[in-house]
């Protein structure tokens, strides 16, 4: 890809800025677990020992941790035991139990809690001290942008769970800005120099306010001047998903996107920002739940550079951010849509999976432009519905908080089918060409394969289940005796739409024990999606794409 389009100031803070995203990998290697820096060196150190080694070497650069992100998470370097056991002492995990030290082996599943949290602590106790706290450190506790530590390496027994003593008073709350202290301070540094070179005043005012956040630890002002970005040159970076934290869905992970915005494209989309006020007020839930202020969502369309930090397993075509509620409610969110990895991922594995699963007389109907445009929907779609919400005791609240870990794949979820939904309003609408209607379902129908391939314990992949799941049970989608699917036209409308209801309402409720029951009962393995997954793991489609940057890889070089 060319830099087309960039001022040759833009070019030269470029290369600050690719630096700058090298951090983030950096930062997300020790967030994802304690001993995934050592680790990684290790394997890199030996991965010319032979073909296999290489191969496990490429496949953790591919996860960034030594699970496997399309397989629900589960351990994938068999010889990891003897790996740790290889590390220096203090590098490797330390527990006591009723008086016994002992060194844990490696853990076969990931800790649900990452790096963010004691490795030994549960969540009962968490509640129990995030209890005992003041209001403002109960925020910081619950926040996105610290980790929990606690003073000694005591383990709480059940006992003390139940009488609520203990260790539960002996965590402690640590900022990013000091746990992450030196790294953050490096990275501070590269964006100050890519911010005094650059001509671009919204660029040049990100890149300085974003430096200064990783400092203080106040992401506020930096995450409102992303959102007013106007820049040839884009730039997402700093500590924004928390898909990696699933005990509670709490803690933000570090990440870098680096691209050039395609103009053309993002004249385009100016459609979705304008009707968001008309899509929220339309929604399939209940009047009450309803905001009256939603903010449009400026969207970007770039041509994706280098990425990097929480980028693994499946690569990302579009996000939408900032996640921080208080932006949600007081600007919205923006989005930014990658094009090349879109049309990539749409080549290489949409086109071979609807050849292989979808009905032959419905493949036509699969196509990049239903594709695309439901990824914009499903991004626009993150804006609306309930973020703050009101609990039935009057307390204010918001959904990310009262669903915990089911947050994520329910967030996902929504996205997905409710962008369904609001497509097939506009186009009623008159606003989207009625050629989508039928292509978008049957484009749906095949990237629910695609995404359920990136596993369960991964949020897309288990919203994509819960969809696909509800949608079969409805009838719309149908299988057939030589094990391919299609679409029911007469069906798919009320199907989407009761989904749609229902993941509202949960969210409006805050109800996550009903979060927790749709995703038990739909977030899973069928037997459908066994025959869908067996047939294109026999004709070998890939499950995603790895990405090269060639550009970032010359300046880094």
């Amino acid at each position: 890809m060319q830099l087309t389009g960039l001022t040759e100031s833009d070019r030269e803070a470029l290369a600050f800025l690719v630096k700058a995203a090298t951090v983030m990998d950096e930062l997300f290697y020790l967030q994802a677990w304690y001993s995934n820096p050592v680790l990684r060196d290790w394997l890199k150190k030996h991965s010319d020992k032979s073909e296999l080694d290489k191969l496990k070497w490429s496949y953790y650069q591919i996860n960034k941790t030594p699970w496997s992100s399309l397989d629900e998470d589960k351990a994938f370097l068999t010889t990891a035991d003897s790996a740790i056991r290889l590390l220096p002492k203090a590098t490797r995990p330390f527990k006591q139990w009723n008086g016994l030290e002992y060194r844990a082996a490696f853990p076969m599943q990931k800790p649900p809690g990452a790096n963010f949290y004691p490795p030994d602590m549960e969540k009962m106790e968490f509640e129990i001290w995030k209890d005992s706290l003041e209001k403002d450190q109960q925020t910081e506790a619950t926040g996105f942008f610290s980790v929990i530590k606690r003073n000694s390496e005591f383990c709480l027994d059940s006992n003390m769970l139940e009488n609520k003593v203990g260790a539960a008073h002996d965590l402690y709350i640590v900022p990013y800005s000091q746990e992450y202290k030196s790294l953050l301070a490096k990275a501070a540094e590269l964006l100050h120099k890519a911010g005094e070179i650059t001509n671009t005043p919204s660029l040049k005012r990100l890149l300085h306010s974003k430096a200064d956040s990783f400092l203080s630890n106040d992401y506020y002002d930096s995450d409102i001047a992303w959102m007013e970005l106007d820049s040839k040159l884009d730039v997402t970076i700093g500590p924004y998903e928390t898909y990696e934290d699933k005990l509670f869905g709490y803690k933000a992970t570090f990440e870098a996107y680096i691209g050039v915005r395609d103009d053309e494209a993002t004249a385009q989309l100016k459609l979705f920002g304008d009707n968001l006020q008309a899509l929220e007020q339309n929604l399939p839930m209940d009047s009450e739940y309803k905001s009256t202020d939603v903010k449009a969502a400026p969207i970007r369309v770039i041509q994706l550079i280098y990425n990097a930090g929480d980028v693994k397993g499946p690569q990302t075509v579009a996000f939408n951010l900032p996640n921080d509620e208080r932006i949600v409610n007081d600007r919205g969110t923006s989005m930014v849509m990658l094009k090349n990895v879109s049309e990539a991922k749409f080549k290489q594995i949409l086109l071979p999976i609807a050849d292989v699963c979808v009905a032959k007389e419905q493949q036509e109907l699969v196509d990049f432009k239903s594709f695309f445009t439901h990824t914009i929907c499903h991004e626009c779609c993150h804006g609306i519905g309930p973020h703050t919400i009101i609990l039935p005791n009057g307390q204010k609240s918001t959904v990310r908080l009262e669903l915990q870990e089911f947050h994520s794949a329910l967030e996902e979820a929504k996205a997905d089918i409710v962008g369904l939904w609001a497509l097939r309003f506009l186009i009623f609408q008159d606003l989207i060409s009625k050629s989508l209607l039928k292509s978008m379902y049957v484009s749906f129908l095949a990237g629910c394969f695609r995404s359920v391939r990136f596993g369960l314990e991964e949020a897309h992949g288990k919203g994509q289940a819960l969809q696909f799941n509800w949608l079969y049970e409805k009838g719309a989608f149908i299988l057939h005796t030589d094990e391919t699917f299609s679409v029911d036209f007469s069906k798919i409308e009320g199907a989407v739409e009761s989904l749609s209801r229902e993941i509202l309402t949960i969210q409006a409720k805050g109800d996550k024990a009903a979060a927790g029951l749709l995703l038990q009962k739909y977030g899973v393995l069928t037997e459908p999606l066994k025959v869908a997954l067996k047939k294109l793991e026999q004709v070998q489609v890939p499950v995603d794409i790895v990405p090269s940057f060639p550009i970032a890889k010359q300046i880094l070089e």
